[in-house]
């Protein structure tokens, strides 16, 4: 029995070396295939005549009532979480679903959790947005106001009301923004607008340069407010951001493109 016992120890303990080097192969991270997440975000202004329609890799975003279809002369919001297993080189595309054209394309980063892409058309072609280097020292707020009914410049202000006193604290953003180009101003956030709070609670004011309440889009004070909040402004110690703003007063409900990643 001994001598069997040897032999049969012998036997297992081969077997088991023979089979290490295929145990640790199967057990090669390279050949697990990991769930991974990418959080896009596509944003801009489709200034064509017709809607465009998104695809990601080989998902193509239907038209669901029209949720997804980016209709012409409107701002772009589109969000999405992309899930993947196999990294390989994947395509972001908008494409005209009138004439089938693809008119925007764009690869996909490699080992990131969120990336924020840019289309911005208008005047019969795809306007380049070029923004400035970061600087760690301050922020850098752009913009770009689209409307050529506007031949005067504008004052951009932060501005809310106490609700005890109604007194109305005033800072101002950028002064003389010309319409049709891009303007970059350094920004820190500003005492009682420097935290989420304080934001939800202020608007985001369009005048004309040098006065106090003439109202810069069509004269009207609805059209010229915008809710603060929904620009995603710094907060108190951020520095470092790069955030451009592309704004087209005439699209409906008065909405504005943020050209970079916002969300959490």
């Amino acid at each position: 029995m001994k001598n069997l016992s040897t032999k049969l120890y012998s036997l297992a303990t081969a077997l088991l070396l023979i089979g290490f080097p295929f145990l640790f192969s199967a057990c090669n991270k390279d050949d697990i295939e990991v769930e991974r997440a990418m959080h896009i975000l596509i944003n801009g202004y489709n200034g064509g005549d017709h809607p465009l329609q998104v695809a990601i890799d080989t998902t193509v975003f239907d038209h669901k009532n029209g949720a997804f279809i980016i209709q012409p002369q409107s701002n772009i919001h589109f969000a999405t979480a992309f899930s993947y297993k196999i990294p390989k080189k994947r395509l972001v595309t908008l494409t005209d679903t009138e004439t089938k054209k693809v008119v925007y394309s764009a690869e996909l980063p490699e080992n990131t959790i969120r990336v924020n892409f840019n289309y911005v058309y208008f005047d019969g072609k795809v306007q380049e947005v070029k923004p400035p280097a970061a600087d760690p020292n301050v922020n850098k707020l752009g913009f770009y106001i689209y409307d050529k009914s506007i031949d005067f410049p504008i004052d951009i202000s932060l501005q809310k009301v106490n609700a005890t006193t109604g007194d109305v604290r005033k800072e101002y953003i950028a002064k003389n923004v010309l319409p049709g180009r891009w303007v970059y101003v350094d920004y820190l956030p500003l005492k009682d607008f420097d935290k989420s709070v304080d934001l939800r609670s202020a608007t985001v004011n369009f005048t004309k340069a040098n006065t106090d309440n003439e109202w810069a889009f069509d004269g009207d004070e609805t059209k010229s407010k915008l809710g603060a909040e929904g620009f995603f402004l710094p907060k108190l110690n951020d520095k470092g951001k790069v955030q451009p703003y592309f704004i087209a007063p005439k699209v409906p409900n008065q909405t504005f493109s943020r050209l970079f990643f916002y969300l959490d």
